[in-house]
């Protein structure tokens, strides 16, 4: 058994194991012949992540049979600390209690090596979540990063509301002495909502939303879905089929 798979953007792969740990204790690496994933849910299994890097995204990928690994999450974030978008990532593992994790500058071939030590914890898939959530919607990325920013300095927990009278989406966060509010409309910024109902009003905590922040910037737009009690669900597209998708709980 044995693996060897060449990521081309490093600072990919660094908001990926930023965000994952933010979210995770351990990080799972599941290296399938088809594609890598790290999956997982947070210790109150109030967010879950999932990213997943097809096979055809990476310049090499050497992997035969699906190998699932746990790997330390500060070992893992540390090595992509100082990764950018002009360095490639290699992973290697031929078994063991140690996955070789190596940087690599482009422009200047210095290569920076991390050796990550690996839990003898065996991992179980958790899969996709089969949830109908009743409204979904499209929209850049730094929108949705700037709204969190503002939320985050008001209250602890966002509201959403949809209502198909004014066909938009609002989104407000209260605090003692002040509050935020915006309202979200086709083209303004939308570049798509539909709604399977006609009103749906949920909140979500402001912790989990700035866990979402953190892999905003990887693709230019982002999809969310939610419905009333249910989870928002946050899908980017990372080019070449690469996803990553988060689900944030609820609050009550």
């Amino acid at each position: 058994m044995s693996i060897r798979a060449v990521y081309p953007i490093g600072a990919n792969m660094k908001k990926i194991a930023q965000a994952s740990s933010a979210v995770l204790d351990e990080i799972p690496l599941i290296f399938t012949p088809d594609s890598l994933v790290i999956e997982g849910l947070s210790p109150d299994k109030s967010v879950m992540i999932l990213a997943e890097l097809p096979a055809t995204t990476f310049e090499v990928y050497n992997v035969s049979e699906e190998v699932s690994i746990v790997a330390d999450k500060d070992e893992f974030t540390r090595a992509f600390k100082r990764a950018t978008k002009k360095d490639k990532v290699i992973f290697e593992y031929g078994g063991g209690r140690e996955l070789r994790i190596r940087i690599v500058d482009v422009r200047s071939s210095i290569e920076r090596e991390y050796t990550v030590e690996l839990r003898e914890t065996v991992y179980e898939r958790i899969g996709e979540l089969g949830v109908e959530l009743e409204v979904t919607a499209r929209l850049p990325s730094d929108e949705l990063a700037s709204i969190i920013k503002d939320a985050t300095l008001v209250g602890d927990e966002v509201l959403f509301q949809y209502t198909s009278d004014s066909s938009s989406i609002k989104i407000s966060s209260f605090g003692e002495l002040t509050e935020y509010r915006t309202e979200l409309k086709q083209f303004k910024p939308l570049t798509y909502l539909e709604s399977l109902a006609s009103s749906v009003s949920v909140k979500y905590g402001i912790d989990h939303l700035k866990i979402l922040a953190k892999v905003l910037d990887l693709a230019d737009e982002v999809t969310i879905s939610f419905g009333p009690e249910k989870p928002l669900k946050a899908v980017l597209d990372i080019g070449g089929g690469g996803r990553v998708v988060l689900w944030i709980a609820p609050r009550a």
